[in-house]
């Protein structure tokens, strides 16, 4: 019965020690899943900070893009103002031009009716 007992006693701790071995190796199994979601966050992360750096990146060109486009646009429309006031001085140079030839013109005529008007007077004495 004695023998009997031991082999009851040791079958149990065997399986005592089965089980425990099997509960080891889930509970390692669990952690080794564990270890590699968590590789797999990191790796999920590690994307996605690059993707988020490569958006930032993107954006900071387009902006720098834009700001180039404005600067050459401002330096183009400074152009026009200006050329737009060489165009308004030139435009007034040419109308004083036209007064200046006005006057001379008008002095010319008014020079000229009086010679006409001294040779008619000079032709009508002379004829009397």
């Amino acid at each position: 019965m004695r023998y009997a007992r031991t082999i009851l006693a040791l079958s149990s701790v065997a399986m005592l020690v089965g089980c425990s071995q099997k509960q080891a190796e889930i509970s390692e199994g669990m952690r080794d899943i564990d270890r590699q979601a968590n590789i797999q966050k990191e790796q999920v992360d590690q994307h996605a900070d690059v993707l988020k750096e490569r958006v930032s990146e993107n954006a900071e060109a387009q902006k720098k893009a834009l700001e180039q486009t404005a600067e050459s646009l401002e330096a183009q429309k400074e152009a026009i103002e200006d050329r737009k006031d060489m165009i308004e001085t030139q435009a007034k140079f040419a109308k004083k031009n036209i007064d200046d030839q006005v006057d001379t013109s008008k002095k010319s005529v008014d020079r000229n009716a009086a010679a006409a008007k001294a040779a008619l007077k000079e032709s009508k004495d002379s004829t009397q």
